[in-house]
């Protein structure tokens, strides 16, 4: 069981997060209201889902508010209520290996805390008209159009519900995103772009995974979280 677990749970994005991921909004020359200098603590907002199978984990989800614009020009439907996957406008997807694991304090029976670092590439999409995305077909946050492309390296450190169910756990997930790409897109009527070439941003996530299969080694993980930029990164 100790090996299960050490090979077995998911590196979130913490994407994700997950995975996924923070953006900022174009700067003050294509949009004039927010530059790099001016962007808030908490740029991005986001949920997701992320789905690992061996060393591979594939993030998925879409952005929830972005700091500055207003929340309902990123989903179609103007009702509060009906704001999810179907209407968002921006979607991310991401994929990562994961690189090394660590059992940070000698286990019980089980291993109770576990630390997973990852890294790869988050993708950013965008749909003026938002296709029939499902969290059971992890590709269909990746339909629309390529607005923003980064590198990601993910940290998540999951504790083990040790007595109530070792095959779940709560994973707290911290990153950093390096940005290769931002190509300016039209959403309210207004121009904008998610960052710049060469933006760093960290972000940091909260959510839950369950381990469904020892061997190999699959889970999925259910996140929530947001993200800032930091300035320029070395990519």
């Amino acid at each position: 069981m100790r090996r299960v677990l050490c090979v077995g749970f998911l590196a979130m994005v913490g994407v994700a997060a997950a995975l996924l991921a923070g953006t900022q909004i174009a700067p003050a020359a294509e949009r004039g209201d927010l530059s790099d200098e001016s962007a808030s603590q908490s740029s991005l907002e986001f949920v997701g889902r992320a789905e690992q199978a061996g060393a591979s984990v594939t993030e998925f989800g879409y952005i929830t508010h972005i700091a500055g614009v207003d929340d309902g020009v990123l989903f179609s439907d103007p009702n509060p209520a009906a704001r999810n996957e179907k209407t968002a406008h921006l979607s991310f997807f991401a994929t990562t290996t994961i690189a090394q694991r660590f059992t940070v304090l000698p286990p019980p029976a089980v291993p109770s805390l576990l630390d997973v670092d990852s890294s790869g590439t988050l993708t950013f999409y965008f749909a003026e008209t938002p296709p029939a995305r499902s969290f059971d077909t992890p590709t269909s946050f990746s339909v629309g159009t390529t607005v923003a492309t980064h590198t990601v390296r993910l940290q998540d450190v999951i504790a083990a519900m040790v007595g109530v169910d070792p095959s779940r756990g709560v994973v707290d997930g911290t990153g950093e995103l390096c940005q290769q790409s931002g190509t300016p897109f039209l959403l309210g009527g207004e121009v904008r772009r998610l960052g710049r070439q060469g933006l760093g941003q960290s972000f940091s996530s909260h959510g839950w995974t369950v381990l469904t299969s020892p061997s190999p080694p699959q889970s999925f993980t259910q996140f929530g979280g947001h993200a800032a930029p930091f300035g320029d990164a070395h990519c």
